[in-house]
């Protein structure tokens, strides 16, 4: 018996970056603000992300030369920043607003020298491209998300957790899952209850509100959701490996899986506890091609996927109408 064929949904990009990028550019940061506003750090500069020795390839978190980034935002297809920031002694992965007109830029690691010297690997600026300071958020860093109050949540892998690049016993991602103010203050950190297990690599997190967080991890992949930093409810999806997810009601939608990269999946949840697969897709382009999913940002209710430099937007709600 043939095999059934895999539904498929055509979607038009949000935002495309490509002129941005063939301008001479490398993206290499892209996410998503607590109003629905995407963000998109460009590299100007050839990239010094990684220093091979011997074999072996290693993480730089300063690059030899400082580089230029080049910071966007884009508000229904509309630009609504552009600032650029010269001489940055910075790798940036990632990009979240703050309030009072500021923006945070993230490098995922940082390493660890000594006591008192290791990369602050949160960078501050003012919307017209002033530096106000820098904050450390601890090496391995997954996901990073801001709300709108400008509090900072920060989830890990599993280099993070149980420590590298001179974080050696109890480095900061030991939770997996932290909470920070602008001025690196700790404010929560994630402690498991009701028989969940700790996190060792945080997979997937959605900053869904002010109040509600979503995270889904290694190694049983629980979905746990968090309200005001209280664990109220968790559910164990049909769904091992992937690496973002959006939340509407008690419909969950995830990107990706071990074995299906480029498939999405609609799960229900239900009071019980228990939860059903609903369907399985696939994304295609304006072109009619399957959009092979790159960076996928899960922000509410919508997954955002980058592929080819172009944001595509899938909602809960157009996922339930496959």
């Amino acid at each position: 018996m043939a095999k059934a064929k895999i539904k498929t949904l055509r979607l038009e990009p949000v935002v495309d970056l490509s002129p941005f990028v063939q301008e001479g550019g490398k993206l290499v940061g892209m996410n998503v603000g607590p109003d629905g506003q995407i963000y998109a750090v460009i590299a100007l500069k050839e990239l010094d992300y990684r220093l091979d020795e011997g074999g072996a390839s290693f993480v730089k978190t300063v690059p030899d030369v400082p580089q230029s980034y080049r910071v966007l935002a884009f508000r229904q297809g509309k630009k609504t920043l552009d600032v650029l920031l010269p001489q940055v002694r910075l790798n940036i992965h990632d990009i979240q607003p703050l309030p009072q007109d500021r923006f945070l830029l993230v490098c995922h690691r940082s390493y660890r020298r000594a006591e008192d010297d290791y990369d602050r690997n949160g960078r501050i600026y003012s919307c017209q491209g002033q530096p106000l300071g820098s904050i450390l958020l601890g090496d391995g860093i997954m996901d990073v998300q801001a709300t709108a109050s400008g509090t900072i949540w920060t989830s890990y892998f599993d280099e993070g957790i149980f420590g590298n690049y001179g974080w050696g016993v109890n480095p900061i991602g030991v939770p997996g899952l932290i909470a920070w103010n602008p001025s690196g203050e700790k404010l929560y950190q994630y402690e498991p209850a009701h028989g969940l297990e700790p996190i060792f690599d945080c997979y997937a997190m959605n900053v869904a509100s002010e109040c509600d967080v979503w995270i889904y991890y290694y190694t049983e992949f629980p979905l746990v959701h968090l309200h005001q930093g209280e664990i109220v409810a968790h559910w164990q999806p049909p769904v091992a490996g992937s690496r973002a997810l959006a939340v509407k009601d008690q419909l969950v939608l995830f990107a990706g899986a071990y074995t299906r990269h480029d498939t999405f999946f609609l799960v229900q949840l239900n009071r019980d506890g228990t939860t059903r697969k609903l369907r399985r897709f696939a994304l295609r382009n304006e072109q009619g091609r399957i959009i092979r999913r790159g960076h996928t940002v899960g922000r509410g209710d919508a997954l955002y996927v980058e592929y080819h430099n172009r944001i595509y937007r899938c909602d809960v709600e157009t996922a339930a109408g496959v």
